[in-house]
């Protein structure tokens, strides 16, 4: 497919699917997106227009095709579910899959919906319009990293799908921006009298200041310092190499974030600084009423300070006393959160099916491959390679009268 966008629709219940490609694809309905966020109930970052151009300047694969499927209803536009290209594994063997867009620096995804999908028919639609559709060739879609109060996960939960596999994956944890003395009361002592440690420690160094950049050049400043700061321990070490500032399509990518989400005044990058030296950084992504830590840097050598934790507890102060930030979001479930007794969302992936039959072989091996490599482990290799030889073309010399270029003959 060489066009820029491919346009179908599906009359039945007066809704409308069009699928459009890459760049151009998406530049094309950006009015439509930005008019189903503003009418979004819960607008999240991983729902924003601005996400997914910063990923197609930045992180997209060449060999991963991307589609932005737009839905509308009685010509309004209701939904977008951004989709791209890949390739599964199931119990050994490669199947066509359509997924969420999803990276290792964009662990949540979603699609966006005008109004919550309570009877599923969004969702049901847009399977079966993949389904009629010849143009993109297909085995699975996989929801992956669902929130579970997300559109999609919401419109699962409606409206079970045929050849539905869904599986809990981790946690997405949070705190609520109420005030510290309250938050704090429902620490441990021991965490309570770590951060009054801390916070005393740091008061006795010099020029101590936070700042909170998010309008250009200020955010641009503060990028930079962010960069350096999230580089400059173990991330960066010779071991690791982690850290953002040492790959250019991450580099390009938070960059990008910092342009995109800025003119909506969305992106904030927090600083805490001492002795002349940024300590910690924060880069986050500001959408409604929650701000989103999607990266945090500390300088080691101030671990005694804490500086991360100082930093997190100012963001929280702020945030409360400012009224506007309900909910400091962070993103991920790492063991360090636990200090800090935050509240959390389970994440989930979500596999459908296509009715054809590789899709079908593929429910068949996804559902039965836990039980299959646990209990009947010596099972699962005379069956993946039964159906390896099938797909080939050619059935396997087991000594039943067949032999391989029979088989391929009669094939």
């Amino acid at each position: 497919m060489t066009s820029e966008f491919m346009t179908a629709y599906d009359w039945s219940a007066e809704q409308q699917f069009e699928i459009f490609r890459g760049k151009a694809g998406l530049r094309s309905i950006r009015e439509d997106w930005n008019r189903i966020t503003r009418a979004s109930d819960r607008l999240r970052f991983f729902q924003c227009y601005e996400l997914y151009e910063s990923y197609l300047d930045a992180l997209a694969e060449a060999h991963s095709p991307v589609f932005f499927v737009l839905v509308r209803q009685r010509s309004s536009p209701v939904g977008v579910i951004p989709l791209m290209q890949s390739i599964r594994k199931i119990a050994g063997l490669k199947f066509r899959s359509l997924e969420l867009i999803h990276h290792s620096h964009m662990p949540l995804s979603d699609g966006v919906f005008a109004r919550a999908d309570s009877d599923g028919t969004i969702l049901r639609g847009l399977i079966e319009h993949l389904q009629r559709q010849s143009e993109i060739k297909w085995d699975l879609v996989v929801f992956t990293n669902l929130l579970e109060d997300g559109c999609i996960q919401r419109a699962l939960e409606a409206s079970p799908i045929p050849r539905l596999i869904s599986k809990p994956r981790t946690r997405c944890n949070y705190i609520p921006c109420i005030s510290f003395d309250e938050l704090s009361n429902k620490f441990s002592k021991n965490f309570r009298g770590n951060l009054r440690k801390a916070r005393n420690k740091l008061m006795n160094l010099s020029g101590v200041e936070y700042i909170s950049a998010r309008r250009r050049p200020q955010l641009d400043q503060a990028l930079n310092e962010f960069l350096e700061i999230e580089a400059s321990g173990w991330k960066g070490s010779k071991g690791e190499r982690t850290a953002i500032k040492l790959d250019v399509r991450l580099t390009n990518f938070y960059r990008s974030l910092s342009e995109t989400f800025a003119p909506i005044d969305s992106c904030e990058i927090n600083l805490l600084k001492a002795n002349g030296r940024c300590l910690a950084g924060q880069f986050c992504l500001v959408v409604g009423d929650t701000s989103y830590i999607l990266k945090i840097g500390y300088d080691e050598s101030y671990v005694h300070v804490a500086p991360g934790n100082m930093l997190l507890e100012y963001s929280l102060r702020r945030y409360w006393r400012e009224g506007v930030v309900k909910y400091l979001n962070l993103v991920t479930d790492t063991p360090w959160h636990a200090n800090w007794n935050p509240l959390s969302y389970e994440v989930s992936d979500a596999h459908v099916f296509n009715a054809t039959p590789n899709g079908l072989a593929a429910f068949a091996m996804l559902r039965f491959e836990n039980y299959l490599r646990g209990n009947c482990k010596s099972q699962l290799k005379p069956l993946v390679e039964r159906w390896r030889n099938f797909r080939n073309g050619h059935t396997p010399n087991d000594g039943s009268g067949g032999d391989k270029s029979g088989a391929k003959e009669d094939a």
